[in-house]
């Protein structure tokens, strides 16, 4: 009987090149580079529609790091590039992905709409490797959408 390899198994096949998989230099590479965004609590991106307006009220672990993680977004619409109000029962998405490794992650990001309105929780965003990560965040209501790319180097 044949046996499969996991997809996991070969994601991470497929991005060592059949080396052993990246460890702290690519991730100091990172860092030494400036490539990613600086964490901070409410660290606010406007869509590239210029639609919506992203903030990062918390990430858990903070900055964000190997591994799961846990992010609550505020989502507010924008006119005329002026910040307005919460956007409430929206449709989420969340796609992290490594360009320099060409993947994403094999597990997807639950969404939870959080008691204040505009806030969403994503979680596991699934970081499983050092280096560097950009997390596309998409956001729709009604006729608006948009999508943001957080960038974070991850450490080992």
């Amino acid at each position: 009987m044949r046996h499969l390899a996991p997809p996991f198994a070969l994601a991470v096949a497929a991005c060592s090149g059949g080396m052993s998989p990246p460890d702290a230099d690519e991730a100091m590479a990172c860092v030494a580079t400036g490539r990613g965004d600086t964490f901070t609590v409410g660290l606010e991106h406007r869509g590239v529609a210029g639609m919506l307006d992203f903030q990062l009220m918390s990430a858990n672990p903070a900055p964000p790091g190997r591994n799961d993680n846990t992010w609550i977004i505020q989502v507010n619409s924008m006119t005329a590039g002026v910040v307005g109000s919460p956007l409430t029962n929206a449709t989420v998405t969340v796609s992290p992905f490594m360009p320099d490794h060409q993947h994403g992650t094999p597990i997807r990001a639950q969404i939870e709409a959080m008691p204040t309105p505009g806030q969403y929780k994503l979680s596991p965003i699934n970081l499983w490797m050092p280096g560097y990560w950009e997390i596309t965040i998409t956001a729709q209501s009604g006729a608006m959408s948009d999508s943001v790319i957080y960038k974070f180097c991850i450490q080992a």
